[in-house]
């Protein structure tokens, strides 16, 4: 009997932990945003420095009133948004410097499934954190930094 009640609550704890997982990162049909475009580019810095990864900028972004602006999902990468100059930028670093290890920083577990030309905002609306897709980000020419990346505000 004992062993009939705890099976039963261990399927239970599962199937509620497979709900929730299922609603973590679903994406929203239409976004609460404006934006003129989408733009990334890679930058590198030398052996000294020996770090790389992409300059990731949303230009003309307007959240409506109850929606902050959060963080990007791109290429197995995640940075914070933050504005600047009429536009959220984030740095995301590909590659930490020499000084810091040198090793990737990517995530383990990327919880979309996007192509490379493909990425994910997050934003929260009224307390919520949701997500959406933006498609065909235009590559610009990357950057060579010769003192290491400078740091995006």
């Amino acid at each position: 009997m004992k062993t009939s009640k705890f099976a039963q609550f261990c399927c239970l704890l599962i199937v509620f932990s497979l709900l929730g997982c299922s609603n973590a990162y679903k994406l929203e049909k239409a976004a609460p945003i404006q934006y003129s475009r989408a733009y990334y580019q890679h930058w590198t810095a030398p052996i000294k420095v020996g770090s790389s990864g992409i300059n990731f900028h949303i230009a003309n972004l307007t959240p409506a009133n109850n929606v902050v602006i959060d963080s990007v999902f791109f290429r197995n990468l995640k940075g914070k948004l933050v504005p600047s100059r009429g536009k959220y930028v984030s740095q995301l670093v590909k590659r930490k410097p020499i000084s810091e290890g040198h090793e990737l920083n990517t995530m383990k577990e990327f919880p979309f499934e996007i192509t490379n030309r493909e990425c994910v905002v997050s934003y929260r609306e009224n307390g919520e954190t949701k997500y959406f897709k933006i498609s065909n980000l235009i590559e610009n020419e990357g950057i060579y930094y010769k003192d290491g990346p400078i740091v995006m505000q």
